[in-house]
């Protein structure tokens, strides 16, 4: 269970339960790559876990905005950074964004939708963003 964290003192936090959520670990403090608001969670096609949240990372360039962190279960468990942190969309409002749903499609493509203020001066509203990992892997071998 992935775990907000409300003074913004610390990154966010993580509890894992062997049992079907009959019994919770302690919390322990995830890695900043992971730290925000209103994560969820899918597995993709690929077996890596594909999370998107509003960024409340200190000093990032992306706090406030709608973000999404590519990585394997163990990395959470491990308390490591992940394969990928991506910035899905810019949000021109402070950080009044994100109560993301995610689904991953059968042709493995990631579909991923919230609110926010996407442009500036304007009035907030809803968006869906598609991207399929193996466009990020490339994005990301080409950088």
């Amino acid at each position: 269970m992935l775990l907000r964290e409300n003074s913004r003192q610390f990154n966010s936090f993580v509890a894992f339960s062997t049992d079907e959520g009959e019994h919770w670990s302690e919390p322990i403090e995830l890695s900043a790559s992971l730290t925000g608001d209103r994560h969820t969670c899918r597995y993709a096609k690929d077996g890596r876990l594909v999370i998107v949240f509003r960024d409340t990372t200190r000093d990032s360039p992306t706090h406030g905005d709608w973000v999404a962190w590519i990585g394997k279960y163990h990395d959470i468990v491990n308390r490591e950074e992940g394969q990928y942190r991506i910035r899905l969309m810019d949000n021109k409002k402070g950080s009044d964004c994100c109560y993301p749903g995610v689904e991953c499609l059968t042709d493995g493509t990631i579909v991923t939708t919230t609110y926010g203020h996407w442009i500036e001066n304007e009035s907030p509203f809803i968006v869906s963003v598609r991207f399929k990992l193996e466009e990020i892997d490339t994005l990301a071998q080409n950088t």
